[in-house]
């Protein structure tokens, strides 16, 4: 038996979701509707036991042996390796030493068996007790999959025996045989067979099934793995000769294709979720709801800005306005009066909340050719790298939508080098669609963050060229700098800069 944490699955994309494969000596339960891949996933997980050296068994109990291997006719599967035992048990009427002719009674059939299991044409009855009986024979093996426990429901009408049935034959292949377990069910909201397994099986996988744009789509989710950090993202899947290819291997871009700089800004889970930090010489974008608590955020960026560039150019929102501001930057240890002084601080003030009788306060017209003669000269004032936190709200709502794109495209096209930073905030929610379609088409980073119905603040990361794209982080407000926490992404998904991505080794081939 292994004495490894985990066994593969059988898919490299799968394994890197689970931190490396299914616990070892644990039971998990497929769940999906016909025709979603349970079976298929089973078998692979056993073709990767046996290409290892394992002892493995497929127990059916809805087919044939013969039905069995036609309907893993189009795959690569040896279903007729030295090492797999194959065998049907099911439930069917006959004689039982105890009752009369028409009994529920323990019906199974192997490569070399005929079905009957006493002698003098008598079954055992179709109990948990006697199913374990029967399985003991094909002990010890590393590997077994029972497809389906659907096929056990009829053992009895109560839903608690029921459970305990399964419950003792899931004990039974983790303490008698030591072995890894998957056990597939038909995914319904009534399904008893389902509902057992949920509560009792170690890890849930669900498979389902629905349309995009029209066109049918196969999917995968981890809903439960105990003790396991795993990746809680859906993922597709296709059928190939090999089995099920799980994708995509990753969400953003290969190291190999990255032509961006990326600085971490000082929050440990939102750097991590970031692939690193927010990118530089290029567009990112901050979306909120309106909801969501940016001040820490907002006062965690100033600092990075004043601590690796040369001058922060700040477009402040309602919330940044000049006592708050300074509120911010003195709780991070610098004094407004002395970043404005120097120069290192320069405000473009839009919605008229700051005194531009301060240094470096600007308070420019309200056309798009003054504000960008205004952030020219800002820029070339200094020889260093700028960091540029604008808010886009305002640049719409003063300028008009047209020329709030004209300044956008300025921005990043005429004054942003690729040490530089630009970042615009963006609530959505006041602006026309098309214009917040623009600025997240224009960003090459967008971060969303909202509050949840039940008060919870979340960030996501929406577009990058790195980092874990599609996760979603709890945001937490914390007593000791930098104020802010951001949940770090499960460590079980890949280094979005790392060589070797643990989702990509291998070939999950699709012939």
């Amino acid at each position: 038996m292994s004495g490894d944490s985990s066994v593969s699955s059988g898919s490299q994309v799968l394994d890197g979701m689970l931190g490396g494969g299914y616990p070892t000596n644990r039971s998990t339960l497929l769940t999906g509707g016909p025709g979603s891949g349970k079976s298929t996933l089973s078998m692979q997980f056993l073709q990767a036991g046996l290409d290892a050296g394992e002892d493995c068994l497929f127990i059916s109990t809805e087919q044939t042996i013969g039905e069995l291997r036609q309907s893993f006719a189009d795959f690569e599967f040896d279903l007729h390796h030295e090492n797999l035992s194959i065998t049907s048990i099911h439930a069917g009427a006959g004689r039982t030493i105890e009752g009369g002719e028409d009994d529920l009674t323990l019906q199974t059939l192997t490569e070399d068996e005929d079905g009957e299991i006493l002698s003098q044409g008598f079954n055992p009855p179709f109990t948990g007790e006697y199913i374990r009986q029967y399985l003991e024979r094909f002990a010890p093996v590393d590997r077994v999959v029972l497809d389906s426990v659907s096929g056990l429901s009829v053992i009895t009408d109560s839903p608690q025996r029921f459970r305990r049935s399964v419950l003792d034959l899931i004990r039974f292949f983790s303490d008698e045989f030591q072995a890894t377990s998957l056990f597939t069910a038909e995914r319904t909201g009534d399904n008893e067979a389902t509902n057992a397994l949920r509560f009792t099986t170690h890890g849930v996988v669900e498979l389902t099934q629905r349309n995009v744009e029209d066109d049918p789509h196969h999917f995968l989710r981890i809903a439960k793995m105990r003790g396991v950090d795993y990746d809680r993202r859906e993922m597709e899947v296709e059928f190939g000769s090999a089995g099920l290819r799980i994708a995509p291997k990753r969400r953003s871009q290969p190291p190999e294709l990255k032509d961006h700089r990326h600085r971490p800004i000082g929050i440990g889970g939102l750097d991590a979720l970031a692939g690193g930090g927010l990118v530089r010489g290029t567009g990112v974008l901050l979306e909120h709801d309106g909801r969501a608590n940016l001040t820490a955020l907002f006062s965690v960026l100033l600092k990075h800005g004043l601590e690796t560039d040369d001058r922060v150019v700040l477009v402040p929102t309602i919330e940044l306005r000049e006592n708050r501001t300074a509120q911010l930057l003195d709780g991070q240890g610098y004094d407004i009066e002395n970043v404005l002084e120097t120069g290192r601080l320069a405000v473009v003030d839009l919605v008229g909340t700051w005194n531009d009788d301060r240094p470096n306060v600007f308070t420019p017209e309200h056309d798009h050719e003054t504000v960008m003669n205004l952030l020219a000269r800002l820029y070339d004032d200094v020889e260093g790298t700028i960091y540029s936190l604008v808010n886009a709200d305002a640049m719409v709502h003063t300028l008009g939508p047209a020329d709030a794109r004209r300044v956008r495209y300025f921005e990043e096209s005429e004054l942003l080098d690729p040490d530089s930073a630009l970042c615009h905030v963006l609530n959505p929610n006041t602006v026309e669609d098309r214009i917040a379609a623009f600025y997240r088409d224009s960003a090459e980073q967008t971060l969303d963050t909202w509050v949840g119905d039940a008060g919870l603040q979340y960030i996501a990361l929406r577009k990058s060229p790195c980092g874990f794209v599609g996760t979603t982080s709890l945001v937490e407000y914390v007593e000791e700098p930098p104020y802010v926490r951001v949940q770090h992404p499960p460590q079980t998904r890949e280094n979005p800069y790392a060589e070797a991505n643990p989702y990509a080794a291998g070939d999950d081939r699709m012939e």
